[in-house]
């Protein structure tokens, strides 16, 4: 399992078409695997006999394109090679009308073969997904043995999707083409590509050239572009992307090539400022805020004839582009307070018989509901639709929890779950130090599979207003594809099972163990995942003297740590973690999960001498107060790796229980100053600092308490202005009885935004 998918593999040397084979038995085994696929299928029955499969199998296909697609999965899931053939095989893909819904399939091996039959393109397609799991496990280059036996499967939830947010941070092309093919791998059907928001718009509309024109660029927010200056123009360089409209054409087709429907979405009336600041005549007022600010903005669409006819200009060409029954609005976090200020938004309102400000999104969601229908399409948006009157037969998608949801599927309207407490993959996956920006709030692997997107609350008829469920990941915190997919997989994986599988079927041992070997697979697809959920967590007990007790655990407990204590790498051949482990001050614990002799984490690191075991990153401070707790990226450099810090950007402050202060003279904390780049609203009014005693302002150190606890060190930020990156600040430090220290930024502004990004105590 090393090849990957797009590591340009000769798809066509494994397409030659022989001439009719002869209808032959296969060799079996009597130890032949049980499936482990993903997601489980809905009915499987098997025993231990098997077949095993020759070094080529030959296959036979209704068409080229599903051998074309079933072949390079195969090699890269396994390495080895596949041989279409026009007559006898060893696997058969066959149309079988008889087998009812077109996304089921039914997968048979005996001992001639595999045959998977379908009455629909799509079916086969998913059952093709499904034996090349089946597949992979034999040693590189062969294909592993099948279990003799009949899979029946097909999907509970007709809506199985991913949101890919690209207007915070644009995707490339080959970008979204690798993940249209994991989401095809895992039977995922839907993807709602996000295209427009106050950040940047990346859609091509050729009536509107500014759009991508001033739209798709913004400035980063921070200190970091002024060491980022592009030698053309003098000026910051600039960020930017948008995707042509052949590029769309092209992304729309190779998803419907996987049976995925491409579904834009064109927000409004709010998430406007990128819109609005290509053509200002859009909008209600003067711009509010920068585009590279995250969080709610002001700026909305007017009500003017003109700039309706704008949007359903760019409608009519995005209609053009995408055949998706349905088009998303967006539609959430509308501000009003622009309408409200503004006396032409009122007179505009009595024109069109709008009696309230708080109406107006629902008079846009009315307009563009009747846009939709009368060109055979319907309307999707975030579940504030509801809000403001009759939306007509329009659908929503439930983000604010699964209230909404419920509420609109009990009245008979058609809903998708995407509550942002579970399926929001910008929430962080572990309190590791390892973990990547991301919202403060940890979202397990199990929060996810274990979540039921059709809830109990509803009686059968009203379940089936439940069209399925969506992963979103919104990418303010994404700024490379790396991080993307270490966000969304495998969390995106277990959602894929929880909406096709049978939920009465639901356990999450046992996807953690199919998982595990899994992995590889989606590292065969080109995506580096999380390895959150397998990773050992190493925790230290300090004891007598120099003596240490080490212990070893992960979220889920799945595979086998292995540890080394001379600061090696572990291998398959390091010492096996079976309990706490004695060591000393003087060593290092190094330690990597591991799966039938295979890596399944990366290596975790903790040297256990006292200072060092002092040490903590933000991450595993406790933050005072969770307003707005955020890990943040620090803003430089442009490319490449980053510090990150956890803060609650509407109080900075941070504790540290300290479990010895014994012998600790001093400490060392390491800062970073950020962009306070927030659309906050009022909540700025309610930002928490210290009274300052310099300029710059200070990190203050509090024995026990920062309410009520003496004040035991001050650290001017000064000298950490100039810093692009990370500055250690040092004091003296004099708290022996100390039994926990809080650290809060004292300061005459929020702007920067302070935050740490570790603290160490240190010794004479």
């Amino acid at each position: 399992m090393v090849k990957s998918l797009f590591g340009g593999i000769a798809v066509a040397s494994l397409l030659a078409l022989a001439g009719c084979g002869q209808d032959s038995a296969l060799e079996t085994t009597d130890k032949a695997p049980a499936p482990q696929v993903i997601p489980v299928p809905a009915k499987l029955s098997y025993g231990n006999e098997g077949i095993i499969m020759p070094e080529v199998a030959r296959v036979s296909t209704p068409d080229s394109a599903l051998f074309d697609q079933f072949a390079v999965f195969v090699n890269g899931y396994t390495g080895a090679s596949l041989e279409r053939v026009g007559g006898q095989a060893d696997i058969r893909f066959v149309k079988a009308p008889m087998i009812q819904g077109d996304e089921a399939y039914r997968i048979n091996v005996d001992a001639t073969g595999v045959t998977v039959s379908a009455s629909a393109d799509a079916g086969l397609f998913y059952g093709a997904m499904t034996l090349a799991q089946m597949l992979d496990g034999a040693p590189e280059g062969s294909l592993a043995p099948l279990a003799i036996g009949t899979i029946e499967d097909a999907p509970r939830l007709q809506w199985r999707g991913a949101m890919l947010d690209v207007a915070r941070h644009f995707r490339s092309k080959e970008f979204i083409k690798k993940f249209l093919d994991v989401m095809a791998a895992h039977k995922l059907n839907v993807f709602h590509w996000h295209m427009t928001d106050d950040q940047a718009w990346r859609l091509e509309i050729k009536k509107y050239p500014k759009l991508t024109e001033v739209g798709a660029c913004r400035v980063p927010a921070g200190d970091g572009p002024d060491a980022d200056i592009d030698e053309a123009t003098g000026e910051a360089r600039l960020y930017c992307g948008f995707y042509t409209q052949d590029d769309v054409r092209e992304i729309v087709a190779y998803a419907a090539e996987r049976h995925i429907t491409v579904m834009p979405e064109i927000d409004l009336p709010g998430h406007a400022t990128a819109a609005i600041k290509a053509y200002p005549e859009l909008g209600t007022a003067p711009l509010e805020g920068d585009m590279s600010d995250w969080g709610i903005f002001q700026n909305t669409f007017n009500l003017e004839e003109g700039t309706i006819t704008f949007l359903e200009d760019v409608m009519d060409e995005t209609l053009e582009l995408f055949p998706s029954e349905f088009i998303h609005i967006g539609g959430d976090e509308v501000a009003t307070r622009q309408w409200s200020e503004s006396a032409r938004i009122r007179e505009r309102m009595a024109e069109l018989g709008i009696d309230d400000v708080h109406h107006i999104q629902a008079y846009f969601t009315r307009h563009f509901a009747n846009y939709l229908d009368a060109r055979g399409r319907r309307l999707i948006g975030w579940d504030e639709i509801l809000e403001g009157g009759s939306i007509g037969n329009s659908a929503i998608m439930s983000w604010r929890g699964t209230k909404g949801g419920i509420e609109a599927a009990k009245a008979g309207r058609q809903v998708v779950m995407a509550p942002s407490s579970i399926y929001y993959t910008d929430y962080r996956q572990s309190d590791s130090r390892h973990e990547p920006p991301g919202r403060e709030h940890i979202q397990t692997l199990q929060d996810v599979y274990e979540f039921e997107p059709v809830s109990e609350e509803l009686t059968v008829d009203e379940q089936k207003a439940i069209l399925g469920a969506e992963m979103t990941i919104f990418s303010e915190h994404m700024r490379t594809p790396e991080r993307v997919e270490h966000m969304a997989f495998p969390r995106l994986v277990a959602m894929a099972e929880s909406v096709w599988s049978d939920p009465l079927k639901k356990d999450f041992d046992a996807f953690a163990k199919r998982l595990a070997p899994h992995m590889a697979r989606l590292k065969a697809l080109g995506i580096r995942p999380a390895d959150s959920a397998f990773a050992p967590k190493i925790v230290v007990e300090k004891g007598e003297g120099d003596a240490r007790t080490v212990t070893l655990s992960s979220q889920t407990g799945v595979g086998i740590f292995r540890y080394t204590l001379d600061g090696s790498g572990p291998t398959v051949d390091a010492a096996l973690y079976e309990g706490p482990i004695n060591a000393s001050a003087g060593q290092t614990v190094k330690a990597a999960a591991f799966w039938n002799g295979e890596v399944l984490s990366g290596v975790r690191t903790r040297a256990l001498d006292a200072v060092s075991l002092s040490e903590r990153t933000s991450d595993e401070l406790a933050l005072c107060s969770k307003w707005l707790s955020i890990k943040l990226d620090d803003d430089f450099p442009r490319d490449g790796d980053r510090a990150a810090m956890l803060v609650d950007i509407i109080q900075p402050c941070w504790m540290y229980d300290v479990p010895d202060m014994a012998g600790v003279t001093g400490i060392e904390v390491a800062v970073g100053n950020l962009p306070y780049n927030f659309q906050i609203g009022d909540q700025i009014n309610d930002v928490i600092l210290k009274q300052p005693e310099t300029d710059v302002g200070e990190i203050v150190i509090f024995k026990n308490s920062c309410d009520t606890g003496e004040e035991v060190a001050r650290l001017p930020l000064a000298p950490a202005t100039n810093s692009f990156g990370i500055t250690t600040l040092t004091a003296s430090l004099d708290a022996p009885d100390a039994k926990a220290l809080c650290f809060h930024v004292a300061a005459s502004h929020y702007e920067p935004i302070w935050a740490i990004d570790r603290v160490r105590l240190t010794q004479d």
